[in-house]
C-alpha cells in the first residue's frame, strides 16, 4: 500500500506493464475512488493485496505531503466468538401446531386485531428463542487425511454438478461452498465505522454514532413546511368512473406463492422475526393472516406495531463520513411484508389499467429493462449529433428520494390520477404514525417520528415514488426524458438549419428554461434536487472544439460541466466513445482472476474449481457490456476478446497456446460468441415488450431521416444541411454486427491429430 507512481487508468503501457506483473503473482489493485495526488487530478496511491477484502479511501483533510493519505480499512474484521447457536426448528413448528386450537378458536375469534398481532408476535419472538441451543465452539486445525481430500474433491464434484443439472438434492449439499466463495469474491464496502464532526474529530463511539444519526435523520424525515393552498392538496378533485372499487381479497393460494417468492433472509426486524422465520410457521396459520390481511385492506388500518421499525445505516462509500453520506436501511416487521407485496401486486394492476406510468420510466418495472434505457438515450444523442446539432445532456440527482417523500402531496396526486379511494386510504394507514430507532454495533438509539419518505427496504415504496413523480415530463416538454427510477437524464439539441454558433446560443437559452421548469416542478413537488450531482455534458461532432455553452443555473446553484458520466453503469463521454468502460473493466475482471487462481479448498486447487469461479464470478462483467457491443470499433471487441481468451487461458494455466487455437483445443466459446447469444435472447424479449417498441420507433424515425436525407422526399421548411451525415441506428447496428458474425458458435470442429498438425 503506497505510491505506485502509475495511473492505472490513464498510463497506457506503462499500466499495462504493472497490470501484467500483479496478474503473474495472482494479486489484485485495490484503488480508491478519488485522485490521490495534491499537484494533479491522477490516481498513483493505492493497494496491492492477495485475497483480502480491503477498502481504500483518500484523507481530504489538512496534510504536509504532496500526497493525500490513504485510509485503509479491511472490511471482514468481525472478532472470533466463542459460542454459537442454531433454532430447532422442528420443535418451532411442532409447538406452533400443538397451540394452533387456541390462536384460532379463542384469541384470534374474542380479542381485537391490535391485541391479536401483539400476542401473537411476542409468542413467535419468545418461541424461537426458546427453540435456540447455545454451544461453545471450539476451534481447531487438524490435518487432513488422504482418503478425506478425496471425500472433499467428491464433494466439490457434486456442488458443480448440482450447479450444472439444477438438482435440488445436491445443490443444498453445495450451499456452504457457495456460500464461502460468495465471501470470498464479492468486495462487501466497510460497514459504517463513526461520524465526523464539523470541528473535524471522529466519533466512533457505538451511542453517540447512533444517537447523532438519529438527530439527524429525526430532521430529514419531519414534515415540510408547504405553501398553502397547494394544486396537489387543495384543488378540487375529478371524481374518477373507478372511485369507489376496493381493494380485492387476499387468498391463501396468492400468500403461498409470495412465500415460495421471497428470499429467506436471516436479519431480525424490531421484534426479533426474520423473513426466514415465516417459512417454518405451518401453512393453516396463513388461513388466519389471511383474514386479518383482509380485514386491513377493507378497513384500511394497519397494526401500530407494524409501524415500529429497527433501521441500520450503511455507508455509501466510507466507512468514517458524515451522516448525509449513509443510507438508512429499514428493517421492516416480516408479516408486514408479505401484505406490502399482496398490496403491490394489486397496485400495480390499477396502474396498469390506468396506463399512468409513462414508456420512458424504467425501474421496478417489469419488461423495462436498464440496458433499454441506455440504449435509447446513446441513440438520441447520436442522431442529434448526426444533425451536426450541439446537445446538451443533463443528468438529474434528486435528493434523497425515497426519503423526501411529501405525504399529503403523494396522496393527493393518487386521488387526481385516479387511483380507487380505497386504495389512497390504506397507503394513508401504511405511510403515517410511523416511528423507528437507528442501532449500529448493538446500540440503540433513542425512537424518532418519521412524517416524510417511504421506507427503505419495502417492496411498494419505489412503486409509490415513481408513481408520484409519473408525471414529471409534462413540466419539463422542451428536453427527451429518460427515467429510471429516481434518475433523470434529459437531452437537448440545438436548433438545425443554421449557424454553429446560433445553435449553441439557441441550445443555451433551452438549457437555462429546462432547469428554470425543473426547479419549479421540485419545489411543486417538495422534492429537493442534489445540486452537487445535478451535471450537465456538452456533445458534437466538431473535433477539438472546445465547449462554448455558458454557465448556467438551477436555482441559485451552478451546473457542472463535466466529460464523462455514468449513466445506469455504463460511462457516457462527449464523443460516446467507450475507452472509459472498457478500461475499468478490465481492471476488474483482472482482478477477480487473480482471485479465482488464489482460491483454494483445503490448501488445493484444480482446473474445474477455476473454471467454475470464472463462470460465476468473472463472466458477468464480461456480460455487462454485451448491450453495447455491438456498438463498439471492430478493435475494441478484437481487444476485448483477447482479453477474454488471455484470462480464460491463465484460469486454465496454458499461456501457451494462442487464440486461434485455445477455443478448439478447451472446447471454449469466444467472447462474440456468447454476445451473440445474449442478443438473440435479448431480442426475442424486446418484441413481447414495450421496450422493443420504442428502439422499433427510433429506428423508422432514422429510415424516413434516411429518406429525407437522400432527397428522396421533401419536408416543407426544413432544408437539409451539408454538415447534415448518415446515421445507423442502434437496431441497424445490432442487426449488422449479428449478420457480419453469422453463427452462435464459431468453434472450430477437428480432431487432436489436426490440431497437433496446425499447431506444427
Amino acid at each position: 500500500m503506497g505510491d505506485f507512481n502509475i495511473d492505472i487508468e490513464r498510463d497506457g503501457d506503462k499500466a499495462d506493464q504493472l497490470l501484467e506483473w500483479v496478474d503473474s503473482c495472482s494479486l489484485m489493485t485495490i484503488i480508491p475512488g478519488a485522485n490521490t495526488s495534491l499537484r494533479s487530478d491522477r490516481t498513483i496511491d493505492y493497494a496491492v493485496t492477495n485475497g483480502m477484502d480491503l477498502t481504500i479511501q483518500t484523507y481530504e483533510g489538512d496534510t504536509s505531503s504532496d500526497h493525500k493519505p490513504l485510509l485503509g480499512v479491511f472490511t471482514d474484521d468481525r472478532a472470533p466468538t466463542t459460542v454459537g447457536s442454531r433454532t430447532i426448528w422442528s420443535a418451532f413448528s411442532l409447538v406452533l401446531s400443538y397451540t394452533s386450537e387456541f390462536w384460532e378458536k379463542k384469541e384470534w375469534n374474542t380479542q381485537l386485531s391490535e391485541t391479536t398481532y401483539e400476542h401473537f408476535i411476542s409468542f413467535l419472538a419468545l418461541l424461537s428463542y426458546r427453540c435456540q441451543q447455545f454451544f461453545e465452539i471450539k476451534r481447531a486445525r487438524p490435518s487432513v487425511p488422504q482418503e478425506l481430500m478425496a471425500l472433499l474433491a467428491q464433494s466439490r464434484s457434486l456442488s458443480f454438478k448440482a450447479k450444472r443439472k439444477d438438482d435440488i438434492e445436491l445443490r443444498e449439499g453445495s450451499t456452504l461452498f457457495w456460500n464461502k466463495a460468495k465471501r470470498y469474491f464479492r468486495h462487501v464496502s466497510s460497514s459504517l465505522r463513526g461520524f465526523e464532526t464539523p470541528n473535524g474529530e471522529v466519533t466512533k463511539d457505538p451511542q453517540v454514532t447512533a444517537n447523532t444519526a438519529a438527530d439527524y435523520y429525526e430532521k430529514l424525515f419531519q414534515a415540510p413546511i408547504v405553501m398553502r393552498p397547494h394544486p396537489y392538496v387543495d384543488a378540487p378533485s375529478t371524481l374518477w368512473e373507478n372511485a369507489s372499487n376496493g381493494i380485492p381479497c387476499v387468498t391463501y393460494p396468492e400468500i403461498i406463492n409470495i412465500l415460495r417468492s421471497r428470499k429467506k433472509k436471516q436479519s431480525l426486524d424490531i421484534h426479533g422475526l426474520s423473513p426466514f422465520l415465516l417459512d417454518k410457521i405451518p401453512r393453516h396459520y396463513w388461513f388466519l393472516l389471511a383474514q386479518l390481511y383482509n380485514y386491513s385492506f377493507t378497513e384500511s388500518y394497519i397494526v401500530k406495531k407494524f409501524k415500529e421499525v429497527r433501521m441500520v445505516l450503511l455507508a455509501k462509500k466510507s466507512a468514517i463520513c458524515v451522516p448525509d453520506q449513509t443510507r438508512p436501511i429499514s428493517l421492516l416487521y416480516s408479516f408486514l411484508k408479505v401484505q406490502e407485496k399482496l398490496f403491490l401486486n394489486r397496485f400495480v394492476q390499477v396502474l396498469k389499467d390506468r396506463g399512468i406510468l409513462p414508456d420512458n420510466q424504467s425501474g421496478f418495472r417489469p419488461g423495462h429493462r436498464l440496458q433499454t434505457r441506455v440504449l435509447l438515450l446513446i441513440e438520441q444523442i447520436s442522431s442529434y449529433m448526426a444533425n451536426s446539432s450541439p446537445v446538451s445532456t443533463i443528468f438529474v440527482d434528486f435528493k434523497s428520494a425515497f426519503d423526501q417523500l411529501w405525504f399529503e402531496g403523494c396522496l393527493g396526486k393518487l386521488i387526481r390520477l385516479g387511483i380507487p379511494h380505497a386504495y389512497v386510504n390504506w397507503i394513508h394507514a401504511w405511510l403515517t404514525g410511523r416511528k423507528a430507532t437507528i442501532e449500529g454495533q448493538g446500540k440503540r438509539s433513542r425512537w424518532i417520528e418519521i412524517s416524510r419518505g417511504g421506507p427503505q427496504g419495502s417492496s411498494l415504496t419505489p412503486s409509490l415514488c415513481i408513481t408520484y413523480h409519473s408525471d414529471m415530463a409534462d413540466y419539463i416538454p422542451g428536453a427527451m426524458s429518460f427515467f429510471f427510477a429516481d434518475d433523470l437524464a434529459a437531452i437537448l439539441a440545438g436548433q438545425i438549419g443554421i449557424r454553429f454558433t446560433d445553435q449553441c446560443i439557441d441550445l443555451g437559452r433551452r438549457l437555462q428554461s429546462f432547469l428554470d421548469q425543473l426547479e419549479f416542478y421540485s419545489i411543486l413537488s417538495v422534492q429537493p434536487i442534489n445540486y452537487a450531482k445535478t451535471q450537465a455534458m456538452f456533445s458534437a461532432r466538431a473535433i477539438g472544439y472546445p465547449n462554448p455553452m455558458p454557465q448556467v443555473r438551477c436555482g441559485d446553484h451552478k451546473i457542472e460541466w463535466i466529460s464523462s458520466f455514468k449513466y445506469l453503469g455504463y460511462w457516457l463521454t462527449t464523443k460516446l466513445g467507450w475507452g472509459n468502460i472498457l478500461t475499468k473493466i478490465r481492471i476488474t475482471v483482472r482482478q477477480k482472476t487473480a482471485l479465482v487462481n488464489s482460491f483454494k479448498i483445503s490448501g488445493t486447487s484444480s482446473t474445474h474449481l477455476r473454471r467454475a469461479l470464472f463462470s460465476t464470478f468473472v463472466r458477468p462483467h464480461f456480460t455487462w457490456l454485451f448491450g453495447i457491443f455491438p456498438l463498439l470499433t471492430d478493435s475494441q471487441r478484437a481487444d476485448l476478446s483477447h482479453l477474454y481468451f488471455t484470462l480464460l487461458k491463465r484460469i486454465y494455466y496454458c499461456q501457451c497456446w494462442q487464440d486461434l487455437l485455445f477455443p478448439s483445443l478447451y472446447r471454449e466459446k469466444s467472447l462474440d460468441d456468447h454476445c451473440y447469444v445474449y442478443w438473440e435472447k435479448y431480442l426475442k424479449a424486446l418484441a413481447k415488450s414495450r421496450d422493443g417498441y420504442l428502439i422499433l420507433e427510433q429506428s423508422e424515425l432514422n429510415t424516413h431521416r434516411t429518406i429525407w436525407h437522400q432527397d428522396a422526399k421533401l419536408i416543407r421548411c426544413l432544408y437539409r444541411s451539408k454538415r447534415f451525415v448518415s446515421h445507423v441506428d442502434i437496431f441497424g447496428q445490432v442487426i449488422k454486427w449479428m449478420g457480419t458474425h453469422g453463427t452462435a458458435d464459431s468453434i472450430i470442429d477437428c480432431n487432436e491429430d489436426e490440431l497437433s498438425c496446425f499447431a506444427l
